[in-house]
């Protein structure tokens, strides 16, 4: 018994040393094969020479055919003479953690002995078990909520109104009314007028963003237009006596002026007309700022009463 049992203390040790044997040849072998492979490379490049692109394109389609068939045949490839035998394995499995039967008694198998082995393969550090979950589990019950129907009360149903022709009041467009009352008071004026005293409404800064946009309708149809003045002279215009374009002189009081102007034909247009835009940005603040600059203290587009309050309660069509 003294006998067995130190056999079965020296056959572990024995197999390690036969597995790391086995192992290094292996290695050894596979560094040999690439070493031959490269120097059978490196002399082929050598003592060939392409003269041609046609071979050469026929040189690089051979070596990635070989290529291919090395990497099928590596998948093919079946390590040992007779391949990985399963049963060999179970059976080292089983000597190795001591399971084997000694006179007919079947010895529990130590998997530590493998798990010691497998350890120099993994960092991985062991872990200890725990309890996951609660300790108890209560199940709810799901309430159902009853839904009463809804019954309304014929009495307190009131009927939509009905109306007549002459309950209705025919809503005007308001953005055409606007635009032509602006047009009317540039025609009375008859004059350059400044801009910010001709939009700007001190009692109202939504009307005079209003103002602004209906005066952009006139602008755009070409019917007023917008001019940089020199207020030391007014009335000099975009060009200068030689029919260059007017430059400001340094330090000048330059205003934008309002007037109107005659319709451009299409004849203007083909002449050299051109049409500009550009983009007027107002706040509060500047609001505010431009009543005080231009001291104005009333506006010279009335102040338009809101819809709501001129016609409440009425209906429109």
């Amino acid at each position: 018994m003294e006998q067995e049992s130190r056999m079965d203390v020296d056959e572990p040790q024995v197999f390690d040393e036969h597995e790391e044997a086995e192992k290094r040849q292996e290695k050894e072998r596979i560094k040999l094969e690439k070493r031959q492979v490269r120097q059978g490379y490196r002399s082929l490049i050598a003592t060939t020479e392409v003269f041609g692109t046609n071979e050469a394109t026929m040189d690089a389609k051979v070596l990635v055919i070989s290529a291919d068939l090395g990497v099928q045949k590596a998948k093919q490839l079946r390590m040992g003479q007779g391949g990985f035998d399963e049963n060999e394995y179970v059976t080292r499995l089983i000597n190795k953690m001591g399971g084997h039967e000694i006179d007919n008694e079947q010895r529990t198998m130590d998997w530590t002995k493998v798990g010691k082995v497998a350890m120099k393969w993994s960092r991985k550090a062991p872990t200890m078990d725990f309890m996951l979950g609660p300790m108890a589990v209560e199940h709810k019950t799901r309430t159902m909520a009853q839904r009463t129907r809804v019954v309304r009360d014929p009495k307190a149903m009131r009927k939509p109104q009905e109306l007549r022709e002459e309950d209705i009041a025919r809503q005007e467009n308001e953005t055409t009314k606007n635009v032509m009352q602006i047009n009317n008071i540039l025609e009375e004026l008859n004059r350059k007028v400044n801009l910010f005293e001709l939009v700007i409404n001190p009692e109202s800064f939504g009307q005079t963003v209003e103002n602004i946009f209906y005066l952009s309708f006139l602008v755009r149809d070409g019917k007023a237009s917008i001019l940089e003045v020199d207020m030391a002279d007014p009335n000099l215009g975009d060009v200068d006596e030689d029919g260059e374009p007017w430059v400001p002189a340094e330090g000048a009081n330059i205003q934008p002026m309002v007037e109107l102007t005659e319709v451009p034909t299409a004849e203007d247009y083909q002449g050299g007309l051109l049409k500009k835009q550009m983009v007027l940005e107002i706040d509060m603040t500047t609001w505010r700022h431009l009543i005080e600059v231009y001291n104005i203290r009333r506006t010279l587009i009335p102040t338009r009463v809101s819809r709501e309050a001129q016609e409440k309660g009425k209906w429109y069509g």
